[in-house]
Order: structure tokens, then sequence, then C-alpha cells
């Protein structure tokens, strides 16, 4: 079985080879689009104006006046930066694109990782949580900056900004509620920093990173592959397994050949055994019948006087 396994596994290779160098050579006949700022725009992303074997699924940008736009589950961002070195991706919420400097604006979309993780993007400085908050009455803590937020009315309340994460109502003041959520990657944002009203509007302006490095490096692994990493670098490696609990119907095609291949031997296994034993007997079967038929002439010989030895003519 181990021999089959092997033969299986190398047929899979040699396919998994002869596909990747295809693509290849078909991105590699792929010139790199622009659109507003972006101005490098390469596999694995590709706006939706060019061929689709010039980028991966997931990864269509749109160009909207003059903007890159990045549609994310149902979710529109515009694209501050494509980061090909450490595999990031830099985006904005459409809301937080202009800050104004009279009050605070609030972001379209709500921070939520549910809504943000897939199988492709995993994140990049996750503690940059900014939050909304507004309170019934002041509060004195160098964590809480004063602010007001532009699309509610806080003439009865007061409105601060929060960074870091808040997972429950006990992580607040007394009398303090989360009203929404932004996130930033910027540099120099932290729980542990102090930070003045205008930096957070910057770190606001800066958006979020997203990575793509697993997804990328791991391209050429089997939906039934598990993709490890070297330490600090960026070698993957795609160790195959079949798993047991997955249906034959969603396995890959290499499992499903290990699935079968299975069934194949043992009962071509036993096909053979019996094929042979049915061999075995229909030539013992033969060998009698050609010994009787043999002894049968000697005596007819011996009948007409030409006796033969026994140890020539008797089986």
């Amino acid at each position: 079985m181990s021999i089959t396994n092997s033969f299986f596994a190398t047929v899979f290779l040699f396919v998994t080879f002869i596909t990747s160098s295809i693509a290849q050579n078909s991105t590699s006949q792929c010139v790199p689009s622009s659109c507003g700022d972006i101005r490098d725009i390469k596999f694995p992303f590709r706006l939706r104006s060019d061929p689709q074997h010039c980028g991966k699924t997931g990864y269509e940008l749109d160009c909207q006046n003059n903007e890159t736009i990045f549609h994310y589950k149902s979710r529109k961002f515009y694209v501050q930066e494509i980061n090909y070195t450490n595999f990031s991706i830099r985006l904005l919420d459409p809301s937080l694109k202009n800050q104004s400097d009279n009050c605070s604006v609030f972001p379209e979309h709500r921070a939520s990782y549910d809504a943000m993780t897939s199988l492709i993007f995993g994140w990049l400085n996750v503690d940059n949580d900014i939050n909304y908050v507004n309170c019934r009455g002041p509060i004195n803590s160098s964590r809480y900056i004063p602010t007001s937020f532009c699309s509610i009315n806080t003439t009865a309340t007061f409105s601060y900004f929060v960074v870091g994460e808040i997972l429950q109502a006990s992580d607040l003041a007394g009398g303090c509620r989360v009203e929404t959520v932004a996130w930033s990657s910027a540099p120099g944002i932290s729980p542990n920093i102090s930070s003045s009203l205008s930096s957070i509007h910057q770190a606001l302006g800066y958006g979020f990173e997203l990575s793509w490095r697993r997804d990328f490096l791991c391209r050429e692994c089997g939906r039934d592959d598990e993709c490890v990493f070297e330490d600090n670098s960026d070698v993957a490696t795609c160790i195959h397994y079949c798993k047991e609990d997955t249906p034959v119907s969603e396995r890959t095609f290499g499992c499903k050949v290990e699935y079968y291949s299975v069934f194949v031997f043992v009962y071509g296994g036993i096909a053979i055994g019996a094929l042979m034993l049915v061999g075995i007997a229909i030539l013992i079967a033969v060998v009698v019948w050609q010994c009787k038929r043999r002894n049968l002439n000697t005596s007819n010989d011996d009948v007409l006087g030409n006796k033969a030895s026994s140890s020539e003519q008797n089986c």
C-alpha cells in the first residue's frame, strides 16, 4: 500500500507542477496596472478590467474616479497601499478618508473580526481598535481622548476616543458605551501610549492592514494539505494529508484517487485470487482428464497386444 500511495502522490505532484508551470507562463505575460496612487497592481491582485489569469480569485480591485477600490464581503474600502515585500494591503473606510477638524467622523463600516476575516486575509496590528465612546458624565482619564462626533447629537453626552480592545462593559468607565469601532495600523498608536485628538484622526485616515502572506505562499497546497513555514522565512512547505472526516465528494483529486485505490486493490486482489483458484481447479481437471484418457488408450493397446511399459504410458 505504501508503494501505491507513493505512486499516486508522485502523479499528483507531477500534475500540480505542470499546472503551476502553465500558470506562471501565463502570469509572466501580464503587465502591471495602475489606478490613482496605486501604481503597481500585479499578481495576485488585478483590476477587473485585466485578464482573469493575471490575478487570483478574491484579489480583484476596481478603479473608480481614479481611486482603487476593494470590495470585501459586501464592504467597500479604498486601497491605500499594496506591499509585495511583506504581503500586506492597507485599506481605508470610505467615511474616514477626510476627517473634519470640528468633529470626528464615524466609519461607514463598524470594525468586526467576523466581517473581515477569511481564508485569504489575516490580520496585522490587530490591537489598534479605536473606540467611539459616549459617556453620561465627564471622564478624567488620559485613556479617554475628548472629541465630538459628527453623526450624532452629543449635547447631552460626553464623547471620547478610547484606543484598545474593549471586550465587555467592565472595560469602560461607568455610564459609558461604545457607539462604534474603527481599526488603524498606524505606527505610534497603542493602548499604552497617550494620544492626542489629531494623532487619532491621522491614525483613522491611515487605515488598517491585512496580510495575504499565507494564502499567497501556500497557493500550491491542496485543500487537504497543511502549509508549514520554516522559521523566520517565507519558505512554505505543503504536507499532504487525506483527512478521513472529509466527504469523498469534497476531497481533492489526489485524495479521491488514494481513497478509491484502496477499494481497487482490495477487491482487485480478491478477484485475482478467485481467478487463480478457478484456474488451478481447471488445470487439475484437465490433467486428470488427460491421465484418464491416456490410461484408456493403454488399455486398448493391451487388448491389441501392444502393451507398453506402465512407467511410460500410465500417469
